[in-house]
């Protein structure tokens, strides 16, 4: 059973992406934040210190997953990161996984699939 005061923060471009995985982890009782934007993401990670995990889409405009990653890393920021993606390339997923990032999933993802991502990121914080 995942934490009912967990807060997560996806950070999409595209509207309708955003909205279905916002709908889906809401739908379970979780806190979520949506932001359109890399430098938006930037923002409420230095302002909020309880987010939990963030959610990013690699393919962004400005600013992509892979590039908030490192930008909050050099920051300081520490939470965990997956990074959604539906064009799913093998050199961003081994960039990914080098910075840290917890989870690098295709989209489109299922309900399902998205609360075994986040239910195993909880588990491995225990």
């Amino acid at each position: 059973m995942l934490d009912r005061n967990l807060k997560v923060l996806v950070v999409d471009d595209e509207e309708d992406s955003l909205e279905q995985i916002r709908g889906t982890i809401k739908s379970l009782g979780y806190n979520v934040i949506t932001v359109s934007s890399g430098k938006e993401a930037l923002r409420v990670l230095e302002e909020s210190n309880d987010i939990n995990i963030v959610l990013a889409d690699l393919v962004m405009s400005e600013m992509n997953g892979i590039e908030l990653v490192k930008e909050a890393r050099r920051r300081g920021i520490r939470q965990k990161f997956i990074i959604i993606t539906a064009y799913g390339e093998m050199d961003s997923y081994i960039e990914a996984m080098n910075l840290g990032v917890v989870d690098y999933i295709n989209k489109p993802m299922n309900s399902e699939q998205l609360i075994r991502v986040i239910s195993k990121v909880v588990e491995n914080e225990k």
